[in-house]
């Protein structure tokens, strides 16, 4: 059985061509964390997707309920599901959102959820072109 080759692409916004980090995620430290699996890289991009966007939706409802707790445990999961991809920027927005929600700092959880919604938007947009329903070269 020949195994599924997932390579990054040569060329996209904000790839480095000599190397498989970007400027938003770390293709080599996600495939490590994950022992090699290129389909549990595929399975866990799909789990970002469905995820994500529903995370930073309690995130949102957290924050019009001034729900503390809520906003604490979103930010908690998005900052989990943003590491297994070495998402340097969307980690470091969630793990601030979260010590923000932990303290209560209201004045400046605003601006660091719009932080985080735009971090997690360039990593979902910068994983597209390795998920399974993609076209690019290698898959």
């Amino acid at each position: 059985m020949e195994a599924l080759s997932i390579e990054p692409p040569r060329t996209g916004p904000r790839s480095m061509t000599t190397s498989t980090m970007t400027s938003v995620f770390d293709y080599e430290a996600s495939l490590r964390r994950m022992g090699q699996d290129r389909q549990l890289f595929r399975e866990m991009i799909a789990l970002l997707q469905e995820d994500g966007p529903r995370r930073l939706g309690e995130v949102a409802r957290g924050l019009a309920e001034r729900s503390a707790p809520q906003i604490r445990h979103a930010a908690h999961s998005l900052k989990g599901l943003t590491a297994n991809f070495s998402a340097a920027r969307a980690v470091g927005a969630a793990a601030r959102l979260e010590h923000l929600a932990r303290e209560e700092h209201w004045t400046e959880i605003e601006p660091a959820v719009a932080e985080l919604d735009e971090a997690l938007s360039e990593l979902i947009t910068s994983l597209e072109p390795y998920t399974d329903h993609s076209s690019h070269p290698g898959s």
